[in-house]
């Protein structure tokens, strides 16, 4: 059989090598009275010291017996099989640049995902450390263990880390997929952890009006970006807002009035109509370059470069502001523009239509697989840019009574029943 128990040790009597195998040691051959006390376990490319010779036999026995899904991997020094050293393999993958075709730097995780992922790694890391990835693979009660020790965690919050580490372990079996076969060890399968949505708050189309209408007048003469950015999350709720913040000039098609998102959080192109009023905005501002944000900042803001792209939560900021300079709470801007929206629509809206679920979700939210030929021929535009002009906020015969206020707030709105 493979492998064998061998020692460096040298007679101090004779001076030679002691390297006769006797059953429970091994022994000088010309001074059989001396034994070796410091041993080596030699079995292919692994070699393991012990201090005893039967956990030296032992061992051995242990690897010729599981010869067939021997790997070396699982006995080197520098563990390259352990959870931690695996798990930073797999975070430089996922986080370093590449180079799109448009010359564009780009990551496999977006920055919002990076920074969830970054507490999911460090949890992980902290509790599992080294240990060998099979190990944890072929005993499902550990991962259980990690999962439970998540205290004062929502089961939202652990689906989270059940998705990170779920496409972690994907990662690592692909990785080693042939290794991992023949030592019949499978990739663990999590199963996703029972949780209820909240709702958001949302706002009705006259109270989106109102919302918008403040936010220009405390923005437009700031950046008129800031104004028509809000206006854009309202009416084209395909769009998200982190999406809509990194829309390009080049994105912006004015021949085909459509706006552009070659990287949405789907992963698949998603063209927007854009409706004639936003054409001509759009026309009456001043372009630039292609890779050049669209929505960028204006010389003149203080701690801003200019030209720089609106931050994550800019957009954010102001709906905060107009929302509290017209005493309206607990309404973000995701609530308050796509999802109010959203559910407006499915009522009878100002030109007299009622669009069911259906075309919302076909026409609006666009939540359907694309084609590559939808990216040059759509012919759902046209019923997409008709839902599109609905979902402009407007002002219409109001429910909303202004009431004095302080003259510190703003306009307060009440809702009447």
């Amino acid at each position: 059989m493979q492998g064998g128990i061998y020692t460096r040790e040298k007679c101090p009597i004779c001076g030679g090598k002691i390297n006769k195998r006797v059953r429970d040691g091994i022994v000088c051959p010309n001074h059989p009275e001396i034994r070796a006390s410091k041993f080596i376990t030699k079995f292919k490319k692994t070699f393991i010291n012990f201090k005893s010779f039967d956990k030296a036999e032992r061992f051995l026995t242990f690897l010729q017996v599981g010869v067939s899904s021997y790997d070396p991997r699982d006995y080197q020094k520098d563990i390259p099989l352990g959870f931690s050293n695996l798990m930073e393999k797999y975070w430089k993958d996922k986080t370093v640049e590449s180079t799109n075709r448009r010359g564009e730097k780009e990551r496999k995780i977006k920055k919002g995902t990076k920074k969830n992922y970054t507490g999911y790694k460090k949890y992980f890391c902290s509790y599992f450390k080294n240990r060998n990835i099979k190990e944890i693979a072929e005993d499902e009660g550990l991962i259980d263990d990690a999962f439970n020790n998540l205290v004062n965690v929502g089961n939202k919050t652990k689906d989270n880390y059940r998705s990170f580490l779920n496409d972690f372990f994907t990662w690592v079996w692909s990785k080693n997929r042939k290794a991992f076969l023949k030592a019949q060890v499978l990739q663990p399968e999590l199963e996703p952890f029972k949780y209820t949505l909240g709702y958001r708050k949302r706002v009705s189309k006259e109270v989106q009006y109102e919302i918008l209408e403040e936010i220009k007048r405390i923005s437009y003469h700031i950046n008129p970006k800031i104004y028509l950015g809000v206006k854009w999350l309202c009416t084209y709720i395909s769009v998200r807002p982190g999406e809509m913040i990194a829309l390009k000039e080049g994105d912006i098609n004015l021949m085909t009035h459509d706006l552009n998102f070659p990287s949405p959080k789907e992963n698949e192109w998603k063209s927007v109509p854009l409706i004639p009023e936003d054409v001509e905005i759009i026309r009456s501002m001043p372009r630039g370059l292609p890779p050049m944000p669209f929505f960028r900042h204006v010389k003149g803001i203080s701690g801003v470069a200019e030209n720089e792209p609106f931050g994550e939560k800019y957009l954010y900021k102001w709906w905060v502001k107009g929302c509290f300079n017209l005493g309206i709470k607990g309404v973000d801007l995701y609530g308050g523009t796509k999802h109010s929206t959203t559910t407006a629509l499915a009522k009878k809206t100002t030109s007299g239509k009622k669009y069911s679920p259906e075309q919302i979700r076909k026409f609006g939210t666009q939540q359907k697989t694309n084609k590559a030929f939808d990216r040059y021929f759509d012919t759902d535009d046209e019923q997409a840019r008709d839902l599109y002009i609905d979902a402009v906020p407007k002002k219409v015969a109001t429910i909303l009574q202004p009431n004095i206020s302080d003259g510190k707030n703003g306009k307060l709105l009440n809702f009447k029943d």
